[in-house]
């Protein structure tokens, strides 16, 4: 008995109240020992999906931008506590009339102001920003800068910039040559352009050509024409001479358009044509000594021949 009450107390231990149930239930029908309890079978938690709640190919949706303004500061001339003035002088002297133009620079953006010369060719721009400047002055149609002049403003140093003219009022006449280095009395295709340069309102230097001009080669009495003097220019501004120097050496020549001055044309000197030297034909002779009888003839005749043939 006391061996079942222990069996008993490790069965109830093991298995709580319903192993405690079995071991009643077999002590009363006698004789029983141990009881197989089976074990219970493994669970699984069960993995909560939340609703969905975005909407169905969102990755593929475009929205509307929001409502904005892009904004952008743009540079400015003024004002400010700086200042700059100067002359514009031409060629014969200070230009009146003639426009001045300042570009303020703020990285690769600038602003821009123009001003008028008084009669005495002076400028004045007041009350404007300090930074890097671009300084240029044009008067239309024969009046411009070769390049504008650049300055660093300070605020409180008022600067003073003399701008220099240069005159456009004459043709430009330019020349090239083919073959470029003339030979005595070996043709030469001389070309020359003539081009009408003109300043338009905003200081831009253009240069049309000048179409129907006569074209008259003057001076160089060592250069002959071959095909008509004076010619007429093309549509490009254009005409080509056919030409030979006749001297060696350097030989001044000039070309004319309709009643203008002449305007020297920079052509190289003529050099001579290459000397060519004709040898004599070369000649062989030979002494050979050819059987004029059938072999074994005791007296047999010598012939001289060339090259060595009989």
């Amino acid at each position: 008995m006391t061996s079942f009450l222990r069996r008993t107390r490790t069965l109830v231990l093991a298995g709580g109240l319903a192993g405690l149930a079995f071991v009643v239930a077999g002590c009363a029908t006698g004789g029983v020992e141990s009881l197989d309890i089976p074990t219970p079978p493994a669970t699984t938690a069960a993995t909560l999906v939340p609703p969905e709640t975005l909407p169905s190919g969102l990755a593929s949706r475009v929205e509307a931008p929001a409502a904005g303004v892009t904004t952008t500061t743009a540079p400015l001339v003024g004002p400010g506590p700086a200042s700059v003035n100067g002359t514009v002088t031409g060629p014969s002297g200070p230009v009146a009339g003639a426009t001045v133009e300042i570009d303020r620079f703020v990285g690769v953006a600038y602003a821009s102001a123009r001003t008028t010369t008084g009669a005495d060719g002076t400028w004045a721009f007041r009350n404007i920003l300090g930074g890097d400047y671009r300084i240029r002055a044009w008067q239309a149609p024969a009046l411009d800068m070769e390049e504008p002049q650049t300055i660093f403003l300070a605020a409180d140093q008022p600067q003073s910039v003399t701008l220099q003219l240069q005159s456009y009022a004459d043709l430009t006449v330019q020349v090239a040559l083919n073959p470029p280095n003339p030979v005595q009395n070996q043709p030469t295709n001389l070309v020359v352009q003539v081009l009408n340069p003109s300043i338009d309102s905003n200081g831009v230097l253009t240069t049309p050509p000048v179409v129907g001009a006569p074209v008259l080669l003057v001076n160089g009495s060592g250069w002959q024409v071959n095909n008509g003097n004076p010619r007429p220019t093309d549509g490009a501004g254009q005409v080509t001479f056919e030409v030979e120097c006749t001297a060696t050496g350097a030989d001044p020549l000039a070309a004319q358009v309709a009643q203008g001055a002449p305007v020297s044309l920079p052509v190289p000197s003529c050099t001579p044509a290459p000397t060519t030297t004709t040898a004599p034909p070369t000649t062989s002779s030979s002494s050979t000594t050819c059987p004029s009888t059938p072999p074994g003839n005791s007296n047999p005749t010598t012939t001289v021949l060339n090259f060595g043939q009989c």
